[in-house]
C-alpha cells in the first residue's frame, strides 16, 4: 500500500479584487516614440502617508511590482499610450484608474481610501448565515463576507506577484511521524527539501489528491493542497461556497474568520476549511484545510486535516511558516493496532533567485527560524538527518 504523504507547495494564482467592477479598456495604442519612465507614490487618504509594499499592476503590458518603504514605484521603458492601472494595499479600497503615458510625464500620486473596520461580530444567537457561492466575478452579496474574503484575495495576489516578479526557492524541513496510538508510541523520520517558487500545480475541482514518487518514501500519494493563492484562483472560488462566521482570537490577536466548502456535486477528494484573517491588518495568519469525500478512492483515505500558519516576511506580505497535518491510518499490523500519520513541515530559509523585492538584499538565503514569532518557541524543532542536507546560512 502506498504511504500517504502531504506536500505542500507555494500556490499563486490570482485575479481582481472581490467583486471589483472594471470598466472595459481600448487596446493600447503604442506610439513608435521611445518608452518612458513612469514613476508614481502610493499613499493613504486623509493622511498622506505612504503604503509601503502596495501592488501596482499595469496591464496589457503585464507588468506588475511592490512599492518600495516609501510607497514609490519606477516602471522603465514603457511605450506611451493609455493604460489600465490596477492597485491593491490590505485594508484599503482597490483603486483602479486609467494612466496616459506621454513624454515629460511626471510623478502620479495615487491615493487609497481605508475599508471597513468594524465589521459585525457573529453572535451565537444570530440565525445561521448561508454559505455562498462566488459568482463568475467573484461577487457575494453579504457585505461582511465581501469584504474579508476580498483581503484574503489580496494576501493572494500579493503571495503571487512575490513569486512571479521575485521568484525564490526555499527550504522545509519535514518530520513524518507514524503515530501508534495504542501505546503512544512514534516512528519518525526526517527531511529537508528545496522548492521552487514557480511550482505551476493549479487547483481543479476533484482533483486534490494523486500519485507521486518521494525519495524518503518510494511511491507515495500526495494530497496537494489548495493554499493561499487559490483564495483568488477562479476555479477554486466558484467550486466552493464561503461563509463569514464573525471573530476569533488566534494566537491572543482577533481574526475574521471564513469558512469554506466544496459544491455538493463534486464527488471527489475536495476540501473544506477555515480561513483567518488579522482583523486590524489584514494579514492572513491561519488556514485549516480538511479532506473531504476521502472514502472515493480506493484505498479509502480515512481522513486528512492540514493547519498552516503564516510569517510576515515583508510588510503585509506573508509567506506560509509552519504546516501540521494528521491522518488517521485505522487499523494496521498484525495486532490490529491504531495509528495515524503526522507531517510537520516548517520553513528554514528562502532566497530570491533574481533581485528580490525593495528592502530586501539579493541573492542571499534569509533564514526563517531566527526571525520566527515569539509564540513559536515552544514549536519542535526539525534536525535534518545529515550535514548536507542542512540549509545554507542564513
Amino acid at each position: 500500500m502506498k504511504s500517504c504523504l502531504v506536500m505542500v507547495p507555494l500556490l499563486t494564482i490570482v485575479t481582481a479584487g472581490l467583486g471589483a467592477q472594471v470598466s472595459p479598456v481600448a487596446p493600447v495604442q503604442r506610439s513608435p516614440q521611445a518608452g518612458v519612465t513612469v514613476t508614481g507614490v502610493v499613499v493613504a487618504d486623509g493622511t498622506g502617508f505612504p503604503l509601503p509594499y502596495s501592488t501596482v499592476t499595469i496591464e496589457s503590458i503585464g507588468r506588475e511590482r511592490f512599492t518600495d518603504q516609501a510607497g514609490t514605484f519606477v516602471y522603465f521603458a514603457v511605450p506611451p499610450g493609455s493604460y489600465r492601472v490596477r492597485i491593491r494595499q490590505l485594508g484599503y479600497t482597490p483603486v483602479d484608474t486609467t494612466l496616459i503615458v506621454r513624454p515629460g510625464i511626471g510623478r502620479t500620486t495615487f491615493t487609497m481610501a481605508r475599508v471597513p473596520t468594524a465589521l459585525a461580530e457573529v453572535q451565537v444567537s444570530a440565525p445561521p448565515r448561508r454559505c455562498i457561492v462566488p459568482d463568475e466575478h467573484g461577487f457575494v452579496d453579504d457585505p461582511e463576507l465581501a469584504t474579508v474574503l476580498g483581503e484574503a484575495r489580496k494576501n493572494a495576489e500579493r503571495e503571487r506577484l512575490l513569486r512571479r516578479t521575485y521568484p525564490f526557492e526555499y527550504r522545509l524541513a519535514q518530520s513524518h511521524d507514524t503515530y501508534d496510538l495504542s501505546d503512544s508510541t512514534h516512528t519518525v523520520r526526517y527531511d529537508t527539501m528545496t522548492f521552487r517558487s514557480d511550482d505551476n500545480w493549479k487547483y481543479r475541482k476533484g482533483k486534490v489528491v494523486g500519485d507521486d514518487r518521494n525519495r524518503l518514501f518510494g511511491d507515495i500519494r500526495v494530497m496537494r493542497l489548495p493554499t493561499l493563492g487559490d483564495l483568488a484562483d477562479q476555479r477554486f472560488l466558484t467550486a466552493h461556497c464561503f461563509k463569514y462566521s464573525g471573530i476569533y482570537e488566534q494566537d491572543g490577536a482577533p481574526t475574521h474568520r471564513i469558512e469554506f466548502a466544496p459544491d455538493s456535486t463534486i464527488r471527489a477528494p475536495d476540501v473544506e476549511g477555515s480561513i483567518f484573517i488579522d482583523s486590524a491588518t489584514y494579514l492572513i495568519r491561519r488556514a485549516e484545510f480538511r479532506l473531504t469525500r476521502g472514502g472515493a478512492v480506493k484505498p479509502a483515505i480515512l481522513g486528512m486535516t492540514v493547519t498552516t500558519t503564516y510569517r510576515e516576511i515583508l510588510p503585509n506580505v506573508a509567506l506560509f511558516d509552519e504546516i501540521r497535518s494528521v491522518q488517521p491510518l485505522g487499523v494496521t499490523g498484525p495486532r490490529g493496532r491504531k495509528t495515524e500519520f503526522r507531517e510537520y513541515q516548517q520553513l528554514l530559509s528562502f532566497r530570491f533567485l533574481r533581485g528580490g523585492p525593495p528592502g530586501t538584499d539579493g541573492h542571499k538565503w534569509i533564514s526563517a527560524t531566527a526571525s520566527s514569532k515569539a509564540d513559536s518557541s515552544a514549536s519542535p524543532r526539525i534536525l535534518p538527518t545529515s550535514a548536507s542536507q542542512s540549509p545554507p546560512p542564513g
